[in-house]
C-alpha cells in the first residue's frame, strides 16, 4: 500500500465524506486539538496518504477501506523523507497551521524593523506593526478559543461519568468504510485482520532481530478495538457487530484466534507530558517577550519609565504574569500588551486545569477501557476451543452448513502450522474451527500429523473428529446412522504369526484400545437424549486403520476380531496420539455411509450431515462448554 497515490486518497476522502456517517467518522480520524478550533490531523487525503505509507491502511480500493492505529497512536517508520515530512505535517497539523503562518508574519516584522532601522522610513515602521498585529492577533484569539474549549471541556467531564475519548492500548480500527455492493463487506474485514498480523508480525520481526533472533513464525494475540463512530455506513456498523464482540460506550472488539500469554505491557507516558507543555510555555514567553516591547515603545514615547519596553524586562514581566501579578515597578501601557498579560495568566490556570482534566480523563478512561477488556477476556477465556476435524470436502460443508444454521456466522479461514482452518463462531460457550485433512492415520497431511501440529498452536480444549464411517452391523443400523465412540481399537498393529498345525495365520492385535474424554462422553450422552435428528445416535466401540475397506472377506474377519465394534473408521488412531500427547480431549462422531462392501458415494452427504448435526447439537446442549484442566482427562 505504499504505492498509493495522493490523487486515489482524494478520491477515497470524498467518498468517506459522502457516506451515510461520513462526517462521524472524519471527526473520529480528525478529532480537534487542544485549542478547539483546528484539527489535530491533517487533511483527511493526506492523512490516508500518509497511513499507507506507513502501512496501517488496509486498501481494497476508494470505496472499501479501513484505518488502523497503534497503541498510543504511535507514528510509525517510513520509508523516506518525503513520507516522513508528510507523517509530520499530518501529526503536528494544529501546530503548524498555529506557527507556520506566526512565524511567516515574525520574520518579514523582522526585516521591516532591520529595514526601519537601517532607512528611518515610516511606511516600514507602519508595515512592523501591521505585521506584528497579524501574527498576535490570530495566535491570541486560538489561544481564547484553546481557554473556553478547555474549560468546556473541564465541565462535560466533570458531569460525564464515562469518557469519550478512549486512550488507545490497544490497536484500533478507527475508520472502516465499504460502500461497494458487487463485493462482500468481510472481505475488507478479513483484510482487516492480515493487515493487523502483518504489521505485528513485522514488528516482532524487527525487534527479535534486534535481540539476535530470527522468528521462523509468529501468532497474533492482539484484540483489535473497534470504534462505531468510525464506520460511515449502517449497514457496515451491523456487519463490524457481527465480526466483534460488543462492548458499551461505542466499542468492540475483535479477539485474536490465539490467546495471549498475558496482557502486553504498554506504558505510553511517565509524565513527560508536563514538559513539552512547559516548553510549550517557554516558547510562547519568548517569542511573545519579543513583541511586547515594540507595543511599549510605540505608546509609551519618551516616558517608558517602568514599562517592558526591553527584551529582558518583556521577559520578566511576562514571566511573573504566569503567577497574575505585575513584578514591582512594572506594568505596561499599551493594550496588546495588557491583553497578552492576561491571556498568559488565563493559560496558566487553564495549564493547571488542562493538566487535571487530562490525568483525570486518562486514568478513568484507562480504567473503563481495561475493565472492559479484562471481562472480555475473561469471557474468552471461560470459552473453550474445539476443533472440528474433517477429512472429506462433503463433511466439510456438512459442519459448516451445521453451525450456520445456528450462529448464522460466516467462516473465516486462518493459516497455522501449513494448515487452512476455518474459524466457524461461537456456539454456545465453544469456539468452534474446522480443519479438512487428508485420510488415514499417517503420511504429512494425515489426521494424526496435523492434528498435532494444530493442537498446541490452536491452544485447544476439544479435538473432535467427525464424518463418515463404515458400519459393521447391518442388521441393527441403519445408513446415516450416528456412531459415537465410546473406545477405539487401533488394530493396524498387529502380530501375524503361523499356526503350530496347518490352517490359517493367527493374528493378534496389539493397538492399544483407548477411551475417548469421559467428560465428552458423558456430554455426548446427555446430547443423545435430547436428539430429535432423523437418524439414531449409537454409542460403542470403533476399530480405526488406515485402510480403505471394500472387502467382504476384510468386513468378517474384523467382526470375528472385534465382535462388539460398531463400525470402522480411518483417522481416529493417529487423532487419538496426538491429542494423548497434548493432554486434549477427544472423540470420534461419524455416521454410516456404507458396510465396507460395495462402497458409493450415495449415502455420504447424508451420513456426513447427520455426524455433522450432532456434533453442533452437543455443542448447543453445552457438551463442550466448560474448559477441562490440563491432566485431569
Amino acid at each position: 500500500m505504499n504505492e498509493l497515490t495522493l490523487a486515489e486518497c482524494r478520491v477515497a476522502a470524498r467518498s468517506i465524506r459522502e457516506s451515510e456517517f461520513g462526517r462521524e467518522a472524519v471527526d473520529v480520524v480528525r478529532p480537534r486539538g487542544t485549542l478547539g478550533v483546528i484539527r489535530s490531523r491533517g487533511p483527511l487525503s493526506l492523512l490516508l496518504h500518509a497511513a499507507a505509507r506507513e502501512g496501517r491502511l488496509i486498501w481494497r480500493g476508494p470505496d472499501s477501506l479501513a484505518l488502523l492505529q497503534p497503541p498510543g497512536d504511535a507514528a510509525r517508520p517510513v520509508p523516506d523523507l518525503r513520507a516522513a515530512v508528510a507523517q509530520r505535517l499530518v501529526r503536528g497539523w494544529d501546530g503548524w497551521v498555529l506557527l507556520i503562518p506566526s512565524f511567516s508574519l515574525l520574520a518579514l516584522a523582522a526585516l521591516s524593523d532591520l529595514v526601519w532601522t537601517a532607512t528611518g522610513a515610516i511606511f516600514f515602521a507602519w508595515a512592523l506593526l501591521f505585521l506584528v498585529l497579524g501574527a498576535v492577533v490570530p495566535v491570541a484569539v486560538l489561544l481564547a478559543c484553546g481557554v473556553a474549549s478547555s474549560l468546556v471541556g473541564f465541565a462535560r467531564a466533570m458531569r460525564r461519568r464515562s469518557p469519550e475519548v478512549v486512550p488507545y492500548e490497544n490497536w484500533s480500527m478507527v475508520l472502516c468504510h465499504h460502500v461497494q455492493v458487487e463485493t462482500s463487506p468481510r472481505l475488507l474485514l478479513r483484510e482487516v485482520r492480515r493487515g493487523l498480523d502483518r504489521l505485528l508480525a513485522a514488528e516482532a520481526g524487527a525487534a527479535a532481530a534486534d535481540l539476535g533472533v530470527r522468528m521462523s513464525h509468529g501468532e497474533t494475540t492482539e484484540e483489535l478495538l473497534c470504534l462505531r463512530r468510525g464506520v460511515t455506513t449502517e449497514g457496515m456498523r451491523a456487519e463490524v457487530d457481527a465480526w466483534s464482540e460488543r462492548l458499551a460506550g461505542g466499542l468492540s472488539v475483535r479477539l485474536s484466534d490465539h490467546r495471549a500469554v498475558r496482557e502486553p505491557v504498554r506504558i505510553f507516558d511517565r509524565g513527560g507530558f508536563v514538559l513539552w507543555y512547559l516548553g510549550g510555555q517557554a516558547v510562547v514567553l519568548l517569542v511573545l517577550a519579543r513583541m511586547v516591547p515594540i507595543w511599549e515603545r510605540a505608546s509609551c514615547g519618551d516616558a517608558c519609565a517602568g514599562r517592558p519596553v526591553t527584551y529582558g524586562s518583556a521577559l520578566r514581566w511576562l514571566a511573573q504574569r504566569l503567577l497574575f501579578t505585575d513584578p514591582d515597578g512594572l506594568s505596561p501601557v499599551s493594550w496588546p500588551a495588557w491583553l497578552i498579560g492576561w491571556l498568559v495568566s488565563i493559560m496558566s490556570a487553564v495549564g493547571v486545569l488542562v493538566l487535571a482534566v487530562a490525568l483525570r480523563q486518562y486514568v478513568r478512561a484507562r480504567d473503563v477501557v481495561r475493565s472492559r477488556l479484562r471481562e472480555t477476556r475473561r469471557l474468552l477465556n471461560d470459552r473453550s476451543r474445539t476443533l472440528i476435524m474433517v477429512v472429506t470436502a462433503g463433511e466439510r460443508d456438512a459442519v459448516v452448513a451445521a453451525v450456520q444454521a445456528v450462529n448464522q456466522g460466516e467462516p473465516e479461514p486462518f493459516r497455522v502450522a501449513g494448515q487452512v482452518v476455518l474459524r466457524l463462531g461461537v456456539v454456545s460457550r465453544t469456539e468452534l474451527m474446522l480443519a479438512q485433512v487428508e485420510p488415514g492415520a499417517v503420511g504429512p497431511g494425515s489426521a494424526g500429523i496435523a492434528a498435532a501440529a494444530l493442537i498446541d498452536r490452536l491452544d485447544l480444549d476439544f479435538l473432535i473428529l467427525a464424518g463418515i464411517c463404515y458400519g459393521l452391523r447391518p442388521d441393527q443400523h441403519e445408513y446415516g446412522d450416528v456412531l459415537v465412540c465410546d473406545q477405539l481399537r487401533a488394530v493396524d498393529h498387529r502380530k501375524v504369526t503361523d499356526p503350530a498345525e496347518a490352517g490359517d495365520p493367527v493374528v493378534l492385535v496389539r493397538g492399544d484400545y483407548v477411551t475417548p474424554s469421559t467428560a465428552l462422553l458423558s456430554g455426548f450422552r446427555a446430547a443423545g437424549r435430547t436428539w430429535r435428528g432423523t437418524a439414531e445416535v449409537h454409542f460403542g466401540p470403533m476399530v480405526s486403520a488406515s485402510v480403505l475397506v471394500n472387502s467382504r472377506a476384510l468386513v468378517d474377519e474384523l467382526r470375528a476380531q472385534q465382535p462388539d465394534a460398531l463400525g470402522g473408521e480411518m483417522e481416529g488412531a493417529g487423532v487419538y496420539a496426538a491429542a494423548a500427547d497434548a493432554e486434549v480431549d477427544w472423540i470420534v462422531v461419524k455416521a454410516i455411509s456404507d458396510w465396507g462392501v460395495g462402497k458409493t458415494d450415495e449415502h455420504q452427504a447424508a451420513a456426513a450431515r447427520n455426524a455433522a448435526a450432532f456434533v453442533v447439537h452437543a455443542a448447543r446442549e453445552q457438551a463442550l462448554d466448560d474448559v477441562p484442566a490440563r491432566g485431569r482427562r
